[in-house]
């Protein structure tokens, strides 16, 4: 009998401690870690390039979207213009397409040429202010011949290792010609 009075007492204060309503003290430290993020720096020339592709996307015609995806799939084919070099290895263009989605007309040469540099695009200037430029007679598919008046970009053609080069142009008359004197 005591020992049945002995383990009722035991089961009685057990029971008693679990069910008091007094809230045990806890002290529950939560500590949270930052993980420690590095600060990118970029060089000068990144950040030129970053605000000019910003400043391109702003202009009307400028498909940068169409541009960057054009620009992954000519790197995809293989290194610098070798998609320009074989249309047989893309459906479109490349080079064109790209070009043409860049919007170039009416914009300083200075923002243009940064441009066609990230893009691994070869640029050439052809005409400055109605007059034409010395140049080779090499054709590099791909490379963009600029004609400029006053620095600003009226017109361009993309080389191509076969069929027509379209040459594509502001919508006014770029240079007139001088009437002849008597």
């Amino acid at each position: 009998m005591k020992l049945s009075l002995a383990v009722t007492i035991a089961v009685l204060s057990l029971a008693s401690a679990c069910s008091s309503s007094e809230e045990p003290e806890t002290n529950i430290v939560t500590t949270t870690t930052t993980p420690e993020v590095e600060s990118v720096v970029k060089s000068p020339e990144q950040e030129l390039v970053e605000t000019l592709w910003d400043r391109q996307a702003s202009r009307p015609g400028a498909n940068i979207e169409r541009v960057f995806n054009l620009y992954r799939q000519k790197a995809a084919v293989g290194p610098r213009n070798i998609a320009c070099w074989d249309p047989e290895l893309v459906e479109v263009d490349l080079c064109a397409e790209l070009v043409n989605a860049m919007a170039l007309l009416d914009v300083p040469l200075s923002e243009i040429v940064p441009l066609l540099d990230s893009l691994e695009l070869p640029w050439r200037l052809v005409g400055r202010d109605c007059e034409p430029q010395a140049v080779t007679l090499d054709i590099q598919a791909g490379r963009v011949n600029l004609e400029t008046i006053d620095d600003v970009v009226v017109a361009y053609t993309v080389e191509r290792a076969e069929g027509k080069w379209d040459r594509v142009a502001v919508e006014r008359e770029i240079c007139v010609d001088s009437p002849e004197g008597d």
